[in-house]
């Protein structure tokens, strides 16, 4: 299977999995890994360029191959007779006459050029929408173009070894921004970890001890607190997902966030909830094809009993968190619990809470601490 061919099978997993992508494409090739997130990332600007041209709907089929090679002549430094020719070998035999057609449209630079924000950032209009309700329409084009950059890893470094070709990030201590793939660092040093996660953790470690990390997994939170000298009890209901912490030591346990076994309470509860990762698109572009705006109330109702659980098991503080953007899933379920809200003293702030979003090059995050 050629690489272009690879990229299609891997895309048809995603949709049909619901997996992430950014799972899926981890040992792919470079050229493979690109294809596969730039279809994904730009995916409804190339169905509107491909429906302009085509002047028709187009059945699924022949839409992916389409999708495959408009990316690469749009947004690829490739030789457009390859694009266009290879491309149109995975295409049905009945379809490739139209296929080349268009794509050879294409490759001469007939584009038709969208003139709203979420067609021109390729985001379903309703996100867009509710960014402006919430951001300001500015701010909302700020993140949605943010969203379509190129992404590469953030690493938390467990030594005083810095990696090779990175920049520190100016965000949390010990966490560098790397500039190409992290395919051969050495995982005892170095652990994969988005640095507004490491922005939380980094709140949470100042607030006392010990820390109990409610929904630790995959365990980069539980990492950089106790890099930072923090004391963790590590909290998660998968123990699969624990496992990679298992092997670093500590205090472990599996349970349901919601019921969770501790007798005794803690200092300082961290609660990075499960939520629709509104702020992670930028690098899992699938999120923003996949979630619909009713998915929030399920989510919220979840992150509530959670945050529930959290307080009662904290003598200090909570620190509530969740790698979403959405008012539903952060603002609505602290104001849910009564509780005070405690001014974070960090860059992007507002009011005293994390606004985190991804036009400051690390993922979309949302913090309140909350005093108990």
């Amino acid at each position: 299977m050629n690489e272009r061919a690879r990229a299609r099978a891997l895309l048809r997993r995603i949709e049909r999995e619901s997996l992430f992508a950014s799972y899926v494409v981890a040992g792919e090739s470079g050229f493979v890994r690109t294809l596969v997130l730039g279809v994904l990332r730009w995916r409804s600007r190339l169905d509107f360029v491909i429906e302009t041209l085509a002047k028709r709907s187009i059945e699924p089929e022949i839409l992916d191959v389409l999708r495959l090679g408009a990316y690469q002549l749009l947004h690829m430094d490739i030789a457009h007779y390859a694009a266009v020719g290879e491309t149109v070998d995975l295409a049905p035999k009945r379809a490739r006459g139209f296929v080349n057609a268009i794509l050879r449209h294409i490759s001469r630079g007939d584009i038709p050029e969208p003139r709203d924000v979420a067609t021109r950032t390729a985001h379903p209009a309703w996100l867009i929408e509710r960014w402006t309700r919430f951001y300001g329409a500015e701010r909302a084009a700020k993140i949605a173009d943010a969203n379509q950059e190129l992404s590469y890893p953030d690493v938390l470094a467990l030594t005083n070894e810095a990696p090779p070709d990175a920049t520190p990030s100016t965000l949390a201590d010990h966490v560098y921004r790397l500039h190409g793939s992290s395919a051969g660092l050495d995982r005892t040093k170095f652990w994969p970890m988005d640095e507004g996660s490491a922005m939380i953790a980094s709140i949470a470690a100042t607030l006392g001890n010990p820390v109990l990390d409610l929904a630790a997994a995959p365990g980069g939170k539980t990492l950089y607190m106790r890099r930072a000298g923090a004391r963790v009890v590590s909290n998660d209901i998968s123990l699969a997902r624990l496992l990679p912490l298992a092997k670093r030591g500590g205090s472990l346990v599996v349970s349901d966030a919601r019921q969770p076994p501790f007798r005794d309470q803690l200092d300082v509860v961290l609660l990075d909830a499960p939520c629709s990762a509104t702020g992670t698109i930028r690098k899992n572009p699938e999120i923003k094809w996949r979630l619909r705006e009713n998915d929030l109330a399920t989510f919220a109702a979840k992150q509530r009993d959670m945050i529930a659980a959290a307080l009662s098991l904290a003598k200090k503080y909570v620190v509530y968190s969740t790698c979403s953007l959405e008012p539903e899933e952060n603002d609505d379920v602290v104001a849910s619990t009564g509780a005070r809200i405690v001014p974070i003293d960090r860059t992007w702030t507002a009011n005293g809470v994390l606004r985190l979003t991804p036009e400051s090059g690390a993922d979309g995050f949302t913090a309140h601490v909350l005093a108990v």
